[in-house]
């Protein structure tokens, strides 16, 4: 791991104020913690919007983790595009503030498009060869889609890294948008609450930060993910703390499965959209797009093809939907279309 100058001394005055503060730390009359430092929502199982906190100490702590994590990823010669939701959410911040932290220079896009659309995006990419993107796994494969699109090739750009935030996917998935960019590609896992429960490591297997979360899943090593005993709505696995991972940290594996209410019950036990997800990016001539919901206990599932004149759609449809079903022993309608397609298909 390179570790800039940067780096060690803002994480020495992260723990340097961690240990100093003297402020009475009691909480208010109103029951709110008097350090408090971040407000944000979250979306509840009925859709309707909750209001979430962080106090000061914890939104310290998960970014000097996150620090620590994306230190061994990104040098102070990286330029990085930072395309995560800000909007009423913990983890644009977080991320923008970790990237400069590590001492590379931070461009924030964020999600609405409304400033800076994709085709902007593209341009900027090029104009100020930008080295890494910070962004979700359905951004990063529409924006090399576009690029595509538009007469150019993301594998030539000058992106070598791409870290994937805000939703689960697969190590399959992931590995076909970094052959798209020709990037390597990492993942980060948090919670609208907690922004950063998991990071990876060298090998791409994302580590629980367990030294200061206590985590816990609902029925055993499969289930809903509780931090600190409060439930998330998080689907996860978390590996047992004597299955080591190869890069040898003590720190216990957790694969995030998607939420609790995209899961069904098959044959063996819960089955997410995660799995789905895995079975389908089994088929080697797919893009790296991906959209699945969870109606009536079905799974609704749409990906895509580059050129869908050059291979047989329904075969591929049916290989797909028959895969699913043998492997998980659920139930599911699959849509293939062409990538340019795509925007239309899922909106």
């Amino acid at each position: 791991m390179r570790t800039t100058t940067s780096l060690a001394t803002h994480y020495e005055q992260f723990l340097e104020l961690l240990a100093r503060d003297t402020r009475d730390t009691r909480d208010t009359a109103d029951g709110r913690d008097a350090l408090r430092a971040r407000y944000g929502e979250r979306v509840d199982p009925s859709g309707g919007s909750q209001p979430i906190l962080m106090t000061r100490d914890e939104w310290m702590r998960n970014q000097i983790d996150l620090t620590l994590a994306l230190g061994g990823l990104l040098t102070e010669d990286d330029v990085v595009v930072s395309a995560v939701p800000y909007e009423l959410s913990f983890i644009g911040a977080e991320v923008d503030r970790v990237i400069e932290m590590v001492g590379a220079s931070v461009i924030s896009v964020g999600t609405s498009g409304t400033i800076c659309p994709m085709p902007r995006l593209l341009g900027l990419i090029e104009q100020y060869e930008v080295t890494a993107l910070v962004c979700s796994p359905s951004f990063a494969a529409e924006l090399a889609s576009l690029a595509v699109l538009l007469g150019r090739r993301p594998e030539d750009s000058t992106i070598r890294a791409i870290v994937c935030v805000g939703e689960a996917c697969s190590t399959e998935r992931l590995d076909r948008i970094g052959a798209a960019w020709a990037a390597r590609t990492s993942a980060l896992y948090g919670t609208p609450s907690t922004p950063t429960v998991a990071v990876a490591c060298a090998y791409g297997a994302l580590h629980l930060c367990d030294h200061r979360l206590r985590a816990e899943v609902r029925g055993g090593l499969r289930g809903e993910l509780l931090l600190d005993g409060s439930p998330t709505g998080e689907l996860v696995e978390l590996w047992p703390a004597d299955r080591g991972c190869d890069c040898g940290s003590a720190n216990r594996v957790l694969v995030p499965l998607g939420s609790t209410e995209s899961a069904v019950r098959g044959p063996d036990g819960l089955v997410s959209a995660l799995d789905v997800e895995r079975i389908v990016f089994g088929h080697r001539r797919l893009a790296p797009h991906f959209a699945c919901a969870l109606r009536d206990g079905t799974f609704h599932v749409t990906c895509a093809v580059a050129d869908p004149r050059a291979v047989d759609v329904n075969a591929m449809r049916r290989a797909i939907r028959s895969g699913i079903g043998e492997a998980l022993g659920v139930e599911a309608e699959v849509t293939v279309v062409g990538v340019q397609d795509w925007s239309t298909a899922t909106s």
